[in-house]
């Protein structure tokens, strides 16, 4: 058995939609990953000191902070992590390219779209560490 298969990777699922939020979790522990929740702005940026996970679901629309300004805050203070970042905005090609956003994924949520996108942003954050 390898080492890697040793340690769970931790995603954080930042998303205000409970329903949304318990269906990702669910899901992404069936994978195998060790899952965190936020459901919030300000309490994704908390659990992203707090729990240091290793790739985080950031959606853009919720409360307290958007998506946008947790990405720029993580940014600002220079926190490699791998994010996905979730949004329904109606041109997200525009948004994201505007950030320097690298991996997204639309709302409602293209389940194997997503999981294909976590692992490249997760397998490209390692390779620049």
């Amino acid at each position: 058995m390898k080492d890697q298969n040793l340690i769970k990777r931790k995603v954080l699922i930042a998303e205000d939609d409970k329903d949304c939020r318990e269906m990702l979790s669910f899901l992404l522990h069936q994978e195998g990953w060790d899952v965190r929740e936020a459901k919030d702005g300000k309490e994704a940026l908390e659990k992203v000191f707090k729990c240091q996970p290793d790739l985080l679901i950031l959606d853009n629309r919720m409360p307290e902070l958007t998506g946008v300004e947790v990405y720029q805050h993580l940014q600002t203070l220079g926190i490699n992590l791998a994010i996905v970042f979730a949004t329904a905005y109606g041109y997200p090609e525009e948004l994201v390219s505007t950030l320097g956003i690298s991996y997204w994924v639309t709302k409602p949520y293209d389940i194997p779209k997503l999981l294909e996108t976590m692992e490249l942003a997760y397998e490209n954050s390692v390779t620049l560490m």
